[in-house]
């Protein structure tokens, strides 16, 4: 069990320093956008079939 614990402890500031880099936010806010976009169109052409 030992070696997990070290791999859990190594992966937390890794997790951390991944998440909090300009890159990332950018490429997830991206993603973010495409998922909404095509949200709000998947809705609207429920809506107007209706």
């Amino acid at each position: 069990m030992s070696d997990l614990t070290i791999i859990g402890g190594a992966d937390g500031p890794t997790a951390i320093y991944v998440a909090t880099r300009p890159v990332d936010w950018l490429i997830l806010g991206a993603v973010l956008l495409v998922v909404i976009g095509g949200a709000v169109t998947l809705v609207k052409r429920w809506k107007r079939r209706k």
